[in-house]
């Protein structure tokens, strides 16, 4: 896996070497940058901490960050909900996510790349905008793709802003005032082109007090530019199998992944049977029409996913996709009501704007990408589950931490007792993992 290119690439930085760069790699320096201070820091006290095992410590360091962090983030999603060692449980599950927590033992940008997206999204919920922009631009130092964050993130303070000119106008005439309600109270497609419009409005009519607090994320847009203009492309390194392009179901992956790990805090009998009305009848037949169209035009098999047989999506699509052709159309109803779920979910507890900019997101993030990898589901999938409040009933906390926990331990069996060797590199173990 990557971890032979990025352990070298990060002694090359700890001998002072920041010139050579293999071109294997695709992502930023900002990981050997993080180890590279680490290793600077243990020299001054006459140690190496730039072996393989301290290397991989720098994502532990990562990880931890990472639990205070969604500590904090739900603690200030939900200020009306008591505080208490339920919230320090969901956020430690959270953080043993299996898919992300996999990654803070070996020598991968994910973890780093994690926190600092998830951290500047705190901050901009604490209205330090400013120091938000700076996190997210240091988080394109791990990974490009994180502009999109950026610019989530930049929304997010727009809106914190002109509702607080709003409020302190509600005198005035609301006409202008910004229209962003609870998303469940949505009804009818011009709530929703009110909402977009006003958000558009009001950010030109108060630009003098907007552009202060969003100068720094305004900043990393800039850089983002300039580093597309001189790298010619958003990969660097090797480009051949990162051609971007239009595989729209990779939305419909990601559902069916956020419906089974989210499923311990968001399915209940009351969200399915929301779901039988006519009106949901009439609107899943509609969304499924567009998803068969969506699979048969832009379904696309990445040579990785068809021949590296050491992940779980390689036997995800092996034994499920490609037991009969007929499999991946047969599945449309399932994303459908998995996409139901999902939105009804989140909706009931974010505004309107919110979950469009999420939806945004999750577009511009996961469609371009030819290869289904579950690591791209991490900062979605996080930044999803930190707007579902904590549950008032502990079972569904302990269901989702031991469903978390189990699934981690067999993934670290299998990693560590079960290697196996292809016929074609005889001399080298290969190891199953995420």
């Amino acid at each position: 896996m990557d971890e032979i290119f990025h352990v070298p690439q990060a002694q090359q930085y700890c001998h002072g070497d920041y010139y050579t760069w293999d071109p294997k790699l695709t992502t930023p320096p900002g990981l050997y940058l993080a180890s590279n201070g680490m290793a600077w820091i243990g020299g001054m006290f006459g140690y190496d901490f730039c072996t393989v095992n301290t290397l991989r410590f720098t994502n532990i360091l990562f990880s931890i960050g990472l639990y205070f962090t969604l500590i904090s983030l739900v603690i200030t999603l939900h200020p009306a909900i008591k505080h208490d060692w339920r919230t320090h449980m969901y956020a430690l599950t959270l953080t043993w996510f299996p898919v992300g927590f996999f990654y803070n033992f070996l020598y991968y940008t994910d973890p780093g790349s994690t926190w600092l997206v998830l951290q500047s999204y705190l901050l901009a919920k604490k209205k330090r905008y400013r120091l938000a922009g700076i996190i997210s631009m240091a988080s394109l130092t791990f990974r490009q793709t994180n502009v999109i964050w950026l610019c989530l993130f930049m929304m997010v303070t727009i809106i914190d802003i002109l509702s607080h000119v709003s409020n302190s106008k509600k005198n005035e005439d609301t006409s202008i005032a910004l229209y962003n309600p609870a998303c469940a109270s949505i009804h009818q497609p011009a709530q929703a082109m009110q909402s977009i419009y006003s958000l558009v409005a009001n950010t030109l009519v108060n630009i003098r007090i907007v552009l202060p607090a969003i100068w720094t994320f305004l900043l990393g847009m800039a850089s983002f530019a300039l580093f597309l203009v001189w790298n010619g492309g958003i990969v660097l390194g090797d480009r051949s199998n990162h051609v971007a392009g239009l595989h729209f179901p990779q939305l419909f992956y990601y559902s069916s992944f956020l419906s089974f790990f989210a499923a311990p805090w968001t399915l209940s009998l009351a969200s399915v049977l929301k779901l039988l009305s006519i009106k949901s009848f009439v609107y899943g037949i509609a969304s499924t029409l567009l998803t068969l169209f969506f699979v048969h035009r832009y379904t696309h098999e990445h040579p990785f996913l068809l021949s590296d047989n050491r992940h779980y999506t390689f036997y995800v699509w092996h034994k499920i996709y490609r037991r009969h052709w007929t499999v991946r159309y047969l599945l449309s109803p399932v994303y459908t009501v998995s996409e139901f779920l999902n939105i009804q979910a989140f909706a009931n507890h974010t505004s309107f704007l919110l979950v469009v900019g999420y939806l945004v997101a999750l577009v511009l993030t996961l469609v371009p990408s030819p290869l289904l990898e579950f690591r791209y589901f991490i900062i979605p999938f996080l930044f999803y589950m930190v707007h579902i409040p904590p549950p008032t009933q502990t079972p569904r906390t302990i269901l989702g931490l031991g469903l978390y926990f189990s699934i981690h331990l067999v993934t670290v069996y299998l990693f560590v007792y079960k290697p196996f060797v292809w016929t074609n590199q005889p001399d080298q173990l290969q190891r199953f993992m995420w």
